[in-house]
């Protein structure tokens, strides 16, 4: 099991019409009474001693207020060693949902 020492959030942002509608076409009924993306780092530590932590990013579908549901998210990341790069590709991906494109581009799949 995956446990997450760490869990650093962005401010949701709406959805675009596009990528509303792909995810209505892709994940379960549960999940489209959401309208705005959750972009999340989350952390493990790796080795206590050094306090290595490692990252990955993650996008939830969420209300407007950042409720979100854990399970499953919509994308998660490969592990980054690095917070900075965890953080740069939040921001791309952050990018990539305020031009409506998450989604409906296949974005994820390329990069994922």
């Amino acid at each position: 099991m995956y446990m997450y020492e760490d869990f650093y959030q962005k401010a949701p942002i709406p959805m675009g019409t596009n990528d509303l509608n792909c995810l209505k076409e892709t994940f379960a009924s549960s999940q489209l009474k959401h309208s705005h993306w959750l972009i999340a780092l989350e952390g493990q530590l790796k080795d206590l001693e050094t306090e290595y932590y490692c990252w990955k990013v993650t996008v939830y579908s969420s209300d407007s207020n950042g409720c979100f549901a854990w399970n499953p998210p919509c994308y998660s990341s490969s592990i980054f060693d690095c917070i900075h790069k965890a953080y740069e590709h939040a921001n791309e991906l952050e990018r990539y949902g305020r031009n409506d494109q998450l989604f409906s581009t296949n974005l994820l799949e390329r990069i994922g």
